[in-house]
């Protein structure tokens, strides 16, 4: 651990400590003061392991997290209880143990938890407890939104939308971003425009309609609809910008501080559009190192470990893929789903040898990890997902939306 982490640890340990003691430097401020104690505490603690899981402030540890984790639910923190349970049903920083987590993320559900809802939804649907169940998956992130939850409507309007779970359904995954918009979801504007913009949702609007969508969100904060518009021509077709203009106007943000602008820079420069073709032009790795040196400060150690690794992979020979591999658990568990699909776009072949690894270690793949997507590795990726009991899902072929999606929640 290096010393800005350790630094940041040592706070942490400080607001720890801050918030246990306030009740007892204040014992007329509740009746309860020993409940109360035990409260905050475990808040603390859970949130602690929060910041650790997360790899945000502080550098991503899940051993460690497990252990504050693990203290929070002795003091009777559900949040905690819940992060406990996933983290072992997929077997991070802890002995993976199937049967005995999912019972604890049900029982948490029941207690009327709608994130252990929606962490049912991705166990069902993402094949961490060896199957898929689409029925179980749907019907969870389904309870979860009509209780309320925003990351369930969100969740589902995604599955709909791109055909995650099977067939698109636009008119669903439009209606789950209205219910999120509902809810006090700002950003459900800005998916709602981008998919008008992107033709997804043209039922129920066009791009014209789609950047003032983007106008409403940039009012209400925002900051990637800010930022489209920054890429965008305001016009009927709402097309990207020359090349040279998206560089510039996002360059103006930057400059100003947005750091998300700054970010969104980076991604062009790895990703560069036409703004008529919208083909893939020429990127620019130096441009892009040079950018995330200058606001790397600026960041959460989860945002610069993830983007420093997407650089390498994609800079890196076949020969440097293995020792790039390893670092993939370096970085939060909730990262690797985008460095994989981003590594897709940029790097097919790294991702194609990162599958392999993965195959290969649950004994799916036998064969040279070499990157290339030849028919014994096509084999492999049906052997996986007629395992999981998708087969129907992969049907599309090993680089469709259905079996990357189930591909990238394998790291």
């Amino acid at each position: 651990m290096n010393t800005r982490y350790f630094t940041t640890i040592k706070q942490c340990a400080v607001l720890l400590v801050f918030c246990v003691g306030f009740y007892a430097v204040h014992p007329a401020s509740a009746k309860n003061a020993t409940r109360e104690g035990n409260s905050s505490e475990a808040e603390a603690l859970s949130r602690l392991g929060e910041l650790l899981l997360d790899g945000q402030v502080v550098g991503f540890d899940p051993y460690q997290a497990q252990a504050f984790f693990s203290k929070a639910a002795l003091l009777g923190n559900r949040t905690a209880r819940l992060r406990l349970a996933e983290l072992t049903i997929r077997g991070i920083g802890t002995k993976r143990e199937v049967k005995g987590a999912l019972s604890e993320i049900k029982l948490i559900a029941n207690e009327g938890s709608l994130s252990a809802l929606v962490s049912l939804g991705d166990v069902y649907s993402r094949g961490y407890v060896g199957t898929i169940d689409l029925k179980a998956a749907i019907s969870a992130y389904d309870k979860a939104a009509e209780a309320g939850s925003i990351a369930a409507a969100l969740r589902l309007s995604e599955i709909y939308r791109y055909g995650l779970l099977g067939k698109t359904e636009s008119r669903r995954a439009y209606e789950y971003l209205n219910r999120a918009k509902a809810l006090g979801d700002t950003y459900a504007l800005y998916l709602m425009g981008t998919g008008m913009i992107e033709g997804d949702f043209r039922k129920f609007g066009r791009p014209k309609k789609g950047l003032a969508l983007f106008r409403e969100a940039e009012k209400l904060g925002v900051n990637d609809a800010k930022i489209a518009l920054a890429m965008r021509r305001n016009n009927r077709s709402a097309q990207l910008l020359p090349h040279k203009k998206i560089v510039r106007n996002l360059s103006k943000l930057a400059d100003a501080g947005n750091v998300q602008a700054a970010l969104r820079l980076f991604d062009y420069y790895l990703n560069p559009q036409n703004g008529k073709s919208r083909r893939l032009t020429t990127r620019n790795i130096k441009k892009a190192r040079v950018l995330l040196q200058r606001v790397a400060e600026q960041l959460e150690p989860n945002e610069l470990d993830y983007r420093v690794l997407l650089l390498d992979i994609i800079r890196a020979r076949r020969a440097k893929y293995p020792a790039l591999y390893a670092r993939i658990n370096a970085i939060p568990p909730a990262s690797r789903p985008s460095l994989m699909r981003r590594t897709l776009r940029s790097s097919p072949n790294a991702y194609v040898f990162f599958v392999q690894m993965q195959l290969s270690e649950k004994g799916f793949f036998r064969g040279k990890r070499d990157g290339l997507l030849k028919r014994r590795t096509i084999r492999a990726i049906k052997a996986y997902c007629t395992h999981l009991g998708a087969g129907s899902l992969c049907r599309r072929g090993p680089l469709s939306a259905q079996t990357t999606n189930l591909l990238t929640h394998l790291f």
